[in-house]
């Protein structure tokens, strides 16, 4: 099947992916040692894209897998952003992407537990909402480090903080984390749906969240 320069053909292909990609991190997540209730973001990210690399998995998908890639054609008023972990298909086309975001949640901070929610909501997944991360493409994923282990609360934090600041997220009806309609059956996997600025189709992120230690 050849696809050309036809970018609406790039974005199916992304779109029948998904499961492959979503599966693929949280086969390598399952592998990683585990984290320090302190442990910090980028290193952590870091590991992770080593090992997507190195995982057999990811020989078998036609993508590249990059950590801190710049995007250079946000949407107008945006800032350029560094995106942590890109799956970039052979295309002669740089907007057309996988963004997989990376957050800590329920992190040990100057000795104090932090759920991080807020953050998780404020600069993650807005820059996929307005366009920042993504601006051409249909789906966008975020990864919640749960540090504690304690994957079901921080679901519940980061659900308490959609709701907080579901003014500004464009949600397609309620703002729920849904399950993923590519793992629907998979734990810890969830899906949000947004209208974004200029786009005829609703925005779709995928909500991944791993623990980084046993409870």
């Amino acid at each position: 099947m050849s696809f050309g320069g036809d970018p609406t053909a790039w974005l199916d292909f992304i779109d029948s992916q998904m499961p492959a990609i979503l599966q693929l991190v949280l086969s390598t997540w399952r592998d990683m040692p585990p984290l320090a209730p302190d442990a910090l973001e980028d290193p952590t990210t870091e590991g992770l894209c080593r090992a997507l690399r190195r995982n057999r998995t990811s020989g078998e998908l036609p993508f590249r897998i990059d950590i801190q890639m710049v995007e250079l054609d946000p949407a107008a008023g945006e800032r350029q952003g560094r995106m942590d972990i890109v799956f970039s298909p052979m295309v002669p086309n740089e907007t057309i992407y996988f963004c997989l975001e990376c957050k800590r949640l329920n992190a040990m901070i100057g000795g104090q537990r932090r759920t991080l929610a807020t953050e998780y909501v404020s600069q993650g997944m807005f820059r996929f909402v307005r366009r920042q991360y993504g601006a051409q493409v249909r789906h966008g994923g975020m990864l919640g480090y749960v540090l504690d282990g304690q994957v079901d609360a921080a679901v519940n934090a980061v659900a308490v903080a959609i709701v907080a600041q579901k003014n500004g997220l464009g949600f397609v009806g309620e703002p729920n984390l849904s399950p993923s309609r590519f793992l629907p059956d998979e734990a810890g996997v969830f899906e949000t749906a947004h209208t974004r600025a200029e786009a005829q189709q609703p925005f779709l992120v995928q909500h991944i969240f791993s623990a980084g230690s046993e409870i």
